[in-house]
């Protein structure tokens, strides 16, 4: 049985967020403090003991469950500290595919400010909700629910 509307193509989409902090201190809390500010909704686990980055070719972005349980969302490709970390991941039909995910952050000073733009770019199953979808996930997790408000805000 197919549904209409869902097929098989590419979604693809960019977001901007500045972060009022140096590229070097946005970074650390991109891929080392990442457990403290990735919002709890996003989480698929039901208990999370954390979100960890594995920033090394190779690398693994996941959910840690404890007791070696969790959830893989990303692969790293490439890393280039402190400004590019590409990241290539799967879905599966829970969560909206199948489908095949890669996406790049790259970080760029601006002054005293840092820019992170995120490319992600979904080929498999996807549909006129995909990219509204992707944008609001990447604005909500880097802009003043993640990634932005713990890093601007002071300890």
């Amino acid at each position: 049985m197919t549904q209409t509307g869902i097929g098989v193509g590419v979604a693809r989409t960019e977001v901007e967020v500045t972060v009022g902090a140096p590229r070097e201190r946005v970074w650390r809390a991109l891929v080392e403090e990442t457990g403290r500010w990735w919002p709890r909704e996003f989480y698929v686990g039901r208990e999370p003991k954390g979100f960890i980055i594995e920033a090394r070719p190779g690398g693994r972005v996941y959910e840690d469950w404890g007791n070696e349980a969790g959830a893989l969302w990303y692969t790293v490709l490439v890393v280039e500290p402190p400004g590019v970390l590409e990241l290539a991941g799967h879905l599966t039909p829970a969560f909206g595919g199948p489908a095949t995910t890669t996406a790049r952050l790259t970080l760029k000073d601006e002054g005293e400010r840092t820019v992170v733009r995120v490319e992600d770019a979904i080929f498999g199953r996807v549909d006129e909700h995909t990219v509204p979808r992707l944008r609001e996930g990447w604005r909500a997790l880097l802009g003043s629910g993640g990634l932005k408000s713990y890093v601007e805000t002071p300890p």
